[in-house]
């Protein structure tokens, strides 16, 4: 007699027994057609792309409620969000119109909505979503290549007098964030290996070409609960993506196409694909994390001297000074009205070398303070407690899922980055894939 489980070829088995039907990877599916969608629609920023994402999102977040009730620390976590989300559009009305509820309101469902659908995820599953998400970067990092060797605007945009990749989001700091989140996620995953070392490449390499430094700070923050093996065993694609990387920004002070770093990018590619998975010596853990930081080290002496001219204009650029006047500004708003905010994305005035007003604060967390007050800043803050709460590192793929939301939120605070709804799904399907905890 057929048993139950094998009544479903590509079904799962759940911890507790039962059968993950196929129909639990529909909504994620939808989820991550969405990403894909609004990524290619300047990710989701303008306000009529955020109100589609908005109300999809939301359709989306009430469908995988039902179909898997979530447990009570997911509540927790969908009523925190639900409550920032809440208080952000009571704030845009009583200060405006409403529709400054966009596209930060956006971002913060489209979060909720990634969430609730990749939570109830196991197994394979749960290693599948991830592969696609980390896929999906991948596909932003070669449009973003396409970019910079034909400059293309705004694949590419030129800054500082550097062209730098920005993909189809067409803001390379926001790329870059998520080039960085999709690169730890496939430091987690171990099925299909030929396409995790091609994408662990491509994110790398994408994320080095957007020149963004809050992105590789955050990415560095994050890279310390990857597990150790996975360097080791992913150390040649490593290697490969920043090779390219440091190729793209080499290339970036020149306003001529660079058709040979068409050639870099296959060539990189190609040793990312042919090498074998696990062919460096097992060494034991603190050899290998030695090995990686000396590597680290002469990988960037190495790159600092080929490319010691962006790297200057970069550490240098007068955006600092404009982002510091915006931090001043935002800091005054805040202290306005502590208590309740001036309102969503109030204009900033501010004395800055580029001009006298600024649309964003360029941090997160300092943003929702000056807009949404203590309040605000509570709600954010219980959304952080009732993650850290909810998270759990109980594999290599949840430990990476862990460190790419860890990524997510650092990069939040040097950017307004979660301003663009696609980064909202991102982060929520991290945070997704962190949740439960891992099956054979």
């Amino acid at each position: 007699m057929t048993r139950l489980n094998e009544q479903h070829p590509l079904s799962q088995t759940r911890p507790d027994g039962r059968p993950d039907r196929l129909d639990r990877r529909i909504l994620p599916g939808l989820v991550l057609v969405l990403a894909a969608v609004a990524g290619l629609r300047d990710g989701g920023f303008w306000h009529a792309e955020a109100l589609a994402v908005a109300l999809i999102a939301g359709v989306l977040l009430a469908a995988a409620a039902v179909a898997a009730p979530p447990d009570r620390r997911s509540t927790l976590v969908l009523a925190s969000l639900g409550l920032l989300a809440l208080w952000w559009y009571v704030r845009s009305v009583t200060a405006g119109s409403g529709t400054d509820f966009l596209p930060l309101g956006a971002s913060i469902i489209a979060f909720a909505a990634a969430f609730a659908a990749v939570r109830p995820l196991v197994g394979r599953a749960r290693e599948e979503a991830a592969l696609a998400m980390a896929v999906l970067g991948a596909v932003g990092a070669l449009a973003g290549f396409a970019g910079l060797i034909w400059r293309w605007f705004p694949l590419a945009i030129p800054a500082q007098g550097l062209w730098r990749l920005s993909s189809s989001l067409t803001y390379a700091d926001a790329a870059g964030l998520v080039f960085a989140v999709c690169l730890l996620l496939a430091l987690g995953c171990a099925r299909v290996p030929t396409v995790v070392r091609v994408v662990v490449c491509l994110n790398f390499a994408a994320l080095l070409a957007t020149q963004s430094r809050g992105a590789l700070l955050a990415v560095a923050c994050g890279c310390f609960l990857v597990p150790a093996r996975r360097y080791r065993e992913l150390a040649v694609p490593l290697v490969a993506g920043l090779a390219l990387g440091v190729a793209a920004i080499a290339s970036s002070p020149s306003n001529d196409p660079v058709p040979w770093l068409a050639v870099v990018v296959v060539v990189g590619v190609a040793l990312a694909a042919v090498s074998l998975l696990g062919s460096l010596p097992r060494w034991p853990t603190t050899h290998i994390q030695t090995f990686v930081c000396i590597a680290a080290i002469g990988a960037a002496i190495g790159a600092a001297l080929l490319v010691h001219h962006e790297i200057g204009v970069r550490a240098l650029a007068p955006s600092d000074q404009d982002r510091s006047a915006e931090w001043w500004s935002g800091l005054h708003q805040w202290f306005s009205a502590p208590v309740v905010g001036v309102g969503p994305d109030r204009l900033l005035d501010l004395h800055a070398s580029d001009g006298s007003s600024a649309h964003f604060v360029h941090d997160e967390y300092l943003q929702i303070a000056a807009d949404a007050g203590l309040i605000g800043l509570g709600l954010l803050g219980l959304v952080g407690v009732s993650l850290a709460r909810a998270l759990r590192r109980t594999g290599p793929l949840s430990s990476c899922a862990m460190a790419a939301v860890v990524c997510w939120a650092v990069g939040g605070a040097f950017d307004f980055s979660w301003h663009l709804p696609v980064v909202g799904l991102v982060g929520g399907w991290c945070a997704g894939l962190a949740m439960q905890r891992e099956s054979a």
